[in-house]
């Protein structure tokens, strides 16, 4: 009760940041219109977005203010959105290097606030945001709820990287519910087949109408779900943070019997793409701009991610290079927006697999290998699984087995390895008591480790 109560006056205070505050009001229904601008006039909006923030960066963003000048540009220079290609593309390294000359002086302490990039590639960087930021934030991930059909009103479930209870903590409540923002909280960390019948009792006590979820604890409680024979009735499943593959994205479909909607998005809030009612994956032109940059050999085919954030002013970060890889065709979408449509979010740019031949595999082609592996276990009694490169030329599937695993369901793994590992590659099984995640609770498809 008292988890609650606590829950609810944070929330109550979130509310109002978030839902109550003229910025998140304002926002909503600037970007409720700007989604259905032509390509021509959402050009233009860019440009006075652009045009704004790079203004704002050269007179309060100490580097900004250098590096302009030492580049002989002035906030007029950009007349045109390929204007920005002036400013030389900035990565985590630089971002590091930089350290607080990036944040701009305009805000106090008291209304800053502080989160941290990812950290699966060398150490988290601190991220600076305004309170208005995060208001206008919520704008952009409300209008993928209104696509999904969701209202403020609907409450929602979520299994992502909020701490309930510290990892291994076996005693404590692992839920807490915010009337306020009506959100019931559920702990990733002690999600387990275990757990699925207390979650899925307390998702139906709150009347949740969504989940939101990393896939891969959605797929853990889909899985728990289908194993014990529980039903669990919602309007849509909301994903994030993880790369989905289109096989988790079917079974999730199916054990929820609902559409799922993914978004990704970054603590450096430069860039989101969201998936629309039609299934879609759609760069928010309105969010920021974004240049897709071709990337090299082994990624051929695939694009780097080099943003420009609109809305963040306490640390705009100018052709930020996100690190992560997508596809896309050009191809129009039947929803009738002019967003630019990504066909597949490949993954992190280092996720690379060399065989002892040579040969090497980008992001894309491991994205592949593990799309086959994963939509064969979803077959078997296991609940979640992992391919390590624990070697120069071994791959090794962890998974976790779930009730009625048998021995005949390893040798089915092993073939399975056997048949979708690359070429020259010795492939091994290992059962794990639990799946190893990261600090914010993901659990990471593809890991190599250290001594590889």
């Amino acid at each position: 009760m008292w988890a609650n109560v606590r829950a609810t006056c944070w929330g109550m205070i979130t509310f109002l940041v978030k839902r109550q505050s003229i910025s998140y009001r304002r926002l909503s229904r600037e970007i409720e219109r700007t989604q259905w601008l032509s390509a021509q006039e959402l050009e233009a909006y860019q440009l006075t977005q652009l045009q704004r923030v790079v203004k704002h960066a050269y007179e309060t963003v100490p580097y900004y203010t250098r590096l302009m000048n030492r580049l002989g540009l002035q906030p007029s220079s950009v007349q045109r959105l390929s204007d920005i290609t002036a400013f030389p593309v900035m990565t985590k390294d630089d971002l590091r290097r930089i350290g607080p000359d990036i944040v701009s002086k305009k805000y106090p302490p008291w209304c800053l606030r502080t989160a941290y990039t990812g950290g699966t590639s060398g150490l988290p960087v601190p991220v600076r945001r305004d309170l208005w930021s995060i208001a206008r934030e919520h704008a952009f991930v409300r209008r993928q709820f209104t696509w999904a059909g969701l209202t403020e009103a609907d409450r929602c479930a979520y299994l992502e990287g909020r701490t309930v209870a510290r990892p291994g903590e076996t005693t404590a409540r692992y839920h807490y519910y915010d009337a306020a923002m009506k959100e019931l909280t559920l702990s990733t960390f002690h999600l387990s087949p275990a757990t699925v019948r207390t979650y899925v009792d307390l998702m139906k006590e709150y009347a949740i109408s969504a989940l939101v979820a990393y896939p891969s604890a959605a797929c853990v409680l889909a899985k728990g779900c289908v194993d014990q024979g529980l039903t669990l009735p919602l309007r849509c499943v909301l994903t994030t943070s993880e790369t989905l593959e289109e096989s988790r994205k079917e079974f999730l479909t199916t054990a929820f019997a609902c559409p799922v909607f993914d978004f990704y998005g970054s603590a450096e809030r430069v860039c989101c793409i969201a998936m629309c009612e039609k299934g879609s994956y759609h760069v928010a032109p309105d969010y920021g701009l974004t240049e897709l940059h071709p990337a090299a050999a082994p990624n051929e085919g695939c694009y780097r991610l080099v943003s420009t954030g609109f809305w963040n002013m306490a640390m705009p970060l100018i052709r930020y290079q996100m690190g992560d890889l997508v596809r896309s065709s050009g191809r129009a979408c039947a929803c009738g927006r002019a967003f630019p449509v990504i066909d597949q979010i490949a993954g992190r740019e280092e996720t690379i697999i060399t065989t002892p031949s040579g040969v090497q595999l980008g992001a894309s082609a491991v994205e592949y290998v593990l799309e086959r592996i994963l939509q064969s276990m979803y077959r078997l009694p296991v609940t979640a699984g992992r391919v390590v490169q624990d070697g120069p030329d071994q791959l090794t599937l962890e998974y976790v087995g779930a009730e009625g695993f048998q021995p005949v369901h390893a040798e089915q793994l092993r073939e399975v390895m056997r048949q979708q590992a690359p070429q020259g590659m010795r492939t091994r099984i290992r059962a794990v008591q639990t799946m190893e995640r990261t600090p914010r609770g993901k659990y990471l498809s593809f890991v190599m480790t250290e001594h590889h």
